[in-house]
């Protein structure tokens, strides 16, 4: 067993293959690992600690640990990694905080733009450009999507003539300011924590957006049936996520200790898709990313998150350039 180490130096042995001190722990660095807001404010009554709670996931409504004064709940439970968050995180930027009231009557900061609207039953809606695009259900303590912009895709003659559109989306064409912004949030959280960062895009999928903007059904009645049009959509994605991760390692790669790739691939049982059709779509847009990550940044580990049971995928996801996985969920059968 090694002497005490700092946070970072924990983490980095750890994803080095080295004997740290104990095991890290990872409390609220990303999407991915948060707390819900209520239970959080729960956690934080039992603690005795009175700091205003922030959530710059409003759609599943996560508590951000490390917006905490003083980090106090963050120290309390052992946090060894800090997050590095985009500025606009659920369609909104995280700024000019107001209260927001839970089910629970707790209170919660969320981001200025943060107006749902709600319903006839109760349910509350958000709404972006005039569209609602999420919604809780009235005793539900989180938004479920309800619009997928890309439904009504039959061929890839239309979906080539929505692609220049979305070039433009803030989640596929991050601003200068924005970056500017990150690359302020991680120096200063380099320099002045002995945390390990952990750069946490967001946006940086490739099996998700597919279900998030088709839909799920008809997801996977494309990626069984219009291998052309997916094709498309997987290199759309992939010049995408290298322009702007190239971007991100230039702003922010001198100071995080790694990066965090979204996508769940399993299911309970097993797998979503087969190994075959993770070849095919996938994997070569992993590996593109991880080809990206290792050469710009050496130091920089590649995470990847995948939920369920993912046992036969991860010998790709090393082949690829995976250096871990989040999570290794012991519920799923083969994990």
């Amino acid at each position: 067993m090694r002497d005490e180490m700092t946070p970072r130096e924990r983490v980095v042995a750890t994803l080095n293959h080295e004997e740290p001190d104990r095991v890290p722990i990872d409390f609220g660095s990303n999407f991915n690992t948060g707390v819900n807001v209520i239970a959080y404010n729960r956690l934080k009554k039992h603690l005795g600690i009175s700091s205003p709670t922030h959530s710059r996931y409003v759609i599943p409504m996560l508590a951000a640990p490390d917006l905490d004064e003083g980090l106090e709940v963050f120290r309390r439970m052992g946090g060894d990694v800090l997050p590095l968050p985009r500025l606009f995180a659920d369609g909104m930027a995280s700024k000019d905080w107001k209260p927001w009231t839970m089910k629970d009557g707790s209170v919660c900061l969320v981001p200025g733009r943060f107006d749902p609207v709600e319903n006839e039953d109760g349910a509350l809606d958000l709404v972006f450009q005039g569209v609602p695009q999420f919604r809780m259900p009235k005793a539900g303590h989180y938004f479920d999507r309800i619009f997928m912009p890309l439904s009504s895709v039959e061929s890839l003659s239309q979906l080539e003539e929505i692609l220049p559109v979305l070039r433009t989306h803030r989640a596929f064409n991050w601003a200068e300011a924005e970056l500017e912004i990150m690359a302020e949030w991680g120096q200063r959280g380099h320099r002045e924590t002995d945390y390990a960062i952990l750069g946490d895009p967001y946006t940086l999928s490739f099996y998700q957006p597919g279900f998030e903007l088709f839909g799920y059904e008809k997801f996977f009645l494309l990626l069984a049936a219009e291998p052309e049009l997916v094709h498309c959509w997987m290199n759309f994605l992939t010049e995408s996520h290298l322009a702007n991760l190239g971007n991100y390692l230039d702003a922010v790669g001198d100071y995080i200790n790694a990066i965090i790739m979204v996508d769940d691939y399993g299911q309970q049982k097993g797998p979503q898709i087969s190994t075959k059709m993770f070849r095919e779509y996938f994997k070569p847009c992993m590996s593109s990313i991880c080809n990206l990550v290792h050469q710009r940044c050496p130091q920089v580990k590649i995470l990847l998150h995948s939920c369920g049971s993912v046992a036969p995928l991860i010998p790709e996801f090393i082949e690829a350039g995976i250096d871990a996985l989040n999570p290794v969920q012991i519920t799923a059968d083969n994990m």
